[in-house]
């Protein structure tokens, strides 16, 4: 006999395990797949902006961040030189103080995968799904110790991350912009600096430098650049050329005595999404459904976006086909502003040039007549709610009415 579920989520990560726990937390059944018997550092997202600490908040999980070992930042410093340095605090539209979440992210999935089953979620590991048919109830089909069986749900949920398998279910596919830099980099111990409580970030146009407390005794040290750049300093391939190099934009002696703690990883920082979110009783979620530029930072925030708006329709909801619908509509409009927004922040720190220098130059006016640069200046803080990323906003953002 075929086990019946009403939703079975396809990947057991942060987004998958949230989302498994909401519902099962709601009385529905769940099971959660996730293919690989353990979790590791794949060098990935570990810090959510304070929009999206707002959203694990409202569906009750944020001490999940807490459980893993995770560390607050309450803002972004910024180094014009290696002993210069401006800190941006992160604020409520109130004055309220924010702030960020950062963590490791093996030990956030394993945090989240394990609350996900003490909510009742059946919560299975390692569970390949190999195939999926819909003859009028959806069906998976898994690989698990070497057996085969079948599942059938109301609501298959693709949670699988930016190369999904789950996307194809959906009757759409994936599609992504041209790479413009790589982001990337390792965990470190040992790193000596005074900036414990802030996310700092360095370097000059076109190479950046991001380093942060992700638990204690560990930060985790991020650097943007071309791949071109990256390969003629051999910095993805050798730690102490990712040191060295980092160590030109740091606080003196910040690196004398780091320690590996970690793969190194560089990736395109390429946005990508699926063509299309839901279809065929499946809907799809996180980096699935669309993976902005970690360059940015905003992917982890997107997850807990996410898992909170389609959780909250498919509770409140008898109609669970107009429930995934609108779950589209509205993460295709707040998605579509974040991807807009990585396009002009690449512009203003990753591009060099005459015209990126005139940008910046007016984006910086236009922050002075106007710091929330209507709304996308406050961002990282409070959210893309009520932005629309159109020509007017750009103008708005660059200063293009600046004299």
């Amino acid at each position: 006999m075929v086990k019946r579920f009403d939703v079975i989520v396809v990947g057991g990560g942060i987004g998958g395990s949230t989302l498994a726990g909401v519902l099962a937390r709601a009385g529905l059944e769940v099971l959660v797949a996730e293919k690989a018997p353990r979790f590791r550092d794949v060098v990935r997202g570990e810090g959510t902006l304070p929009w999206g600490v707002a959203e694990a908040r409202r569906l009750g999980v944020a001490s999940l961040f807490e459980q893993a070992g995770g560390t607050d930042l309450v803002g972004l410093r910024l180094y014009d030189e290696p002993t210069v340095s401006k800190t941006h605090h992160w604020v409520s539209e109130s004055g309220e103080r924010l702030h960020e979440a950062c963590f490791s992210h093996p030990r956030l999935q394993e945090t989240a995968f394990t609350w996900a089953g003490a909510q009742g979620a059946t919560a299975c590991r390692p569970m390949k799904v190999t195939g999926y048919v819909n003859d009028g109830t959806p069906t998976v089909t898994v690989d698990r110790d070497g057996g085969v069986e079948s599942f059938r749900a109301r609501l298959i949920v693709g949670a699988d991350g930016k190369r999904s398998t789950v996307r194809r279910w959906t009757g759409g596919d994936g599609a992504e912009d041209p790479e413009h830099h790589r982001f990337g980099g390792v965990a470190v111990s040992g790193v000596r600096t005074e900036d414990l409580d802030t996310d700092n970030v360095a370097g000059p146009p076109g190479t950046g430098v991001n380093w942060f407390a992700q638990s204690a005794g560990t930060h985790r040290l991020y650097l943007m650049m071309t791949h071109e750049r990256l390969r003629e300093h051999d910095i993805d391939r050798s730690f102490d050329a990712l040191v060295a190099f980092a160590a030109g934009y740091m606080p003196e002696g910040s690196l004398d005595d780091v320690h590996q703690e970690g793969p190194i990883g560089f990736f395109p920082n390429s946005d990508t999404w699926a063509t299309r979110i839901a279809g065929s009783d499946v809907v799809l979620i996180g980096d699935a459904a669309g993976s902005p530029d970690p360059t940015q930072g905003h992917g982890t925030a997107l997850v807990f976006r996410d898992v909170r708006e389609l959780s909250d329709l498919l509770i409140e909801r008898q109609d669970w086909p107009a429930a995934i619908d609108e779950f589209a509509e509205r993460r295709t409009r707040y998605f579509d502003v974040i991807h807009e927004y990585d396009r002009w922040q690449n512009i203003l720190g990753m591009e060099t040039g005459e015209q990126a220098d005139r940008l910046r130059g007016t984006n910086k006016l236009a922050e002075e007549a106007d710091p929330t640069l209507g709304g996308f200046g406050v961002l990282d803080a409070l959210g893309p709610d009520g932005l629309v990323a159109d020509a007017e906003a750009r103008a708005r953002y660059f200063g293009s009415d600046v004299r």
